[in-house]
């Protein structure tokens, strides 16, 4: 008995072994991150002071109007992008699959390209191509006989953004999706043929079925980054006009870095995160499958 005893805690003792360096790399740069955040939005401090300042930096956040704007700013980003970005990449990889793999993966590694550029090379391109006098989009209006268009203006700003935004992100769900139809057994089509069901009938019965897992992890992805959405806008608008594009990470960068209340930021942080971790648990419920394949 007491052999077998030793034998299974050197069994456990190697396995976690294995695992000790990826869990030490875990705690220093996800869990102790995230207790000290909180742990500091509790203080309000900068560079000359520390103290200790409980609920009152959550309190300052609930009264204050720029912050709410910001979640709705941010909220309108998710709706803006998360759909649009599910049905574009389900589409695209549905034509993608039905050509030869080698095919395939040129096409998934054409959209997958803009989500691996840099972010200031792509902002440089897409304000060339919305700018006022001579960019390309205002060109090819005037061509069709349109007004100019002020793209990056109050009226057309969520919209512009979402573009560049849905180009940047396209590639990574376009290849989730790819995999995920090349999964799916072909039994399944050849039987639906057989029975007479049409190819329409075909993807809405058994594709998108199938698809329930990738399109899950596509959307809670999706609604992750279109939350934490910061750099294109802050290179492109700034948050403007009148603070239209101004997003929750845009007011942390500022809190923290340009008016030094690091407390506030991190607080605001804190919102961040359980605002994302209730709409993913809702996703989590509304979307959850038991396909597998």
């Amino acid at each position: 008995m007491g052999k077998l005893w030793s034998l299974k805690y050197r069994r456990e003792l190697s396995g976690w072994l294995f695992v000790l360096p990826m869990l030490l790399f875990f705690v220093a740069f996800v869990v102790y991150p995230i207790f000290s955040s909180i742990w500091s939005s509790l203080y309000f401090f900068n560079y000359s002071e520390y103290v200790f300042a409980g609920l009152d930096n959550y309190k300052t956040l609930v009264n204050d109007s720029l912050f709410w704007k910001a979640v709705w700013n941010t909220l309108v980003f998710v709706l803006y992008l998360v759909p649009s970005i599910t049905v574009i990449a389900l589409l695209l990889s549905a034509i993608i699959h039905v050509y030869p793999k080698k095919l395939q993966s040129f096409f998934k590694a054409a959209f997958y390209i803009p989500g691996v550029t840099s972010i200031v090379s792509l902002a440089m391109v897409w304000e060339y191509m919305y700018n006022n006098q001579f960019g390309l989009g205002n060109y090819f209006l005037k061509l069709i006989g349109l007004a100019p268009v002020n793209f990056l203006g109050s009226e057309y700003a969520y919209t512009s953004l979402s573009l560049i935004l849905i180009t940047i992100s396209l590639g990574s769900s376009v290849v989730v999706f790819t995999a995920a139809l090349n999964g799916i057994p072909k039994d399944l089509y050849e039987s639906a043929s057989l029975d007479g069901a049409t190819s329409v009938r075909a993807f809405f019965h058994i594709t998108l079925p199938m698809l329930k897992p990738s399109v899950l992890y596509v959307v809670v992805t999706s609604t992750i980054g279109a939350f934490q959405v910061f750099a294109i806008i802050l290179l492109m608008t700034g948050g403007g006009p009148a603070y239209k594009t101004t997003t929750i990470l845009m007011l942390i960068y500022r809190e923290a870095f340009v008016n030094m209340n690091f407390g506030i930021a991190n607080a605001m942080g804190i919102m961040l995160c359980l605002i994302i971790c209730l709409i993913a648990f809702l996703q989590f419920k509304l979307l959850k499958s038991d396909v597998e394949y």
